[in-house]
């Protein structure tokens, strides 16, 4: 009995084998053909499912941004300034163009002589050009050349809008190289006012060197400074 065994084992194990080895040549075959077409599949589409190594993919370059030089002010295409100057300065000293007339002066001190004199001519009124906003007295003091004195002290004083006045200057350039220029301002408007102020000049101890000159201001523009010189009397 086991020997009719054995032998229908080793019959059925034998007709086994060829089929086995049948499908695997069969599978081999299947897989020698699909190889091919994988790989082509691969080559075309790295990244395909088939690829069981797909490639990493690339990490884009930084781009910085264009850098734009954006002006902090743009000035207009044509710039001109717009403070455009109306009026020339010129000096304020007047000296006298018009006829001489005698002056009576109310402060006058009698029997005392001087050495220095209204120049004749003296008082003239004239527009400022410091404009209307203005009103003051200014002039020049000349030796018995008519060469301008600075240094000497020349003093106005008074009475004007019910206040009494006494301010002090000292001659020197002011509107000119030359000198002997003196200036005050009264008033930031032109103001009427009659027999009320004077003005005199003085050495530099305060001595005085000429008689309290009395003079007027005027309302109105066109007479706001009020231009008086001194002249040194010859020998």
């Amino acid at each position: 009995m086991s020997s009719e065994y054995s032998m229908e084992d080793s019959t059925a194990s034998r007709r086994f084998r060829p089929i086995a080895f049948n499908i695997l040549a069969v599978f081999f075959l299947i897989l020698t053909c699909l190889c091919p077409g994988i790989s082509l599949a691969i080559f075309a589409s790295p990244n395909s499912p088939f690829n069981p190594l797909p490639p990493r993919t690339a990490v884009p370059a930084y781009i910085p941004p264009t850098a734009t030089l954006t002006p902090l002010y743009e000035l207009p295409p044509t710039w001109t300034p717009t403070d455009t100057p109306t009026q020339t300065n010129t000096p304020e000293s007047v000296t006298a163009t018009q006829t001489p007339t005698q002056y009576n002066n109310p402060g006058a001190t009698e029997g005392v002589s001087f050495p220095f004199v209204m120049e004749a001519g003296s008082p003239t009124y004239q527009p400022s050009p410091k404009g209307c906003d203005w009103l003051g007295v200014a002039g020049v003091v000349f030796d018995a050349s008519h060469s301008p004195l600075n240094n000497l002290f020349i003093d106005v004083g008074g009475k004007f809008l019910d206040q009494t006045v006494k301010m002090e200057v000292v001659t020197g350039p002011i509107h000119t190289t030359e000198g002997g220029e003196f200036e005050f301002r009264l008033a930031d408007k032109p103001t009427l006012s009659l027999n009320s102020l004077w003005i005199q000049v003085l050495d530099a101890n305060k001595v005085p060197l000429s008689d309290k000159i009395v003079f007027n201001t005027y309302e109105g523009c066109d007479r706001n400074l009020v231009g008086i010189n001194f002249v040194e009397v010859g020998p």
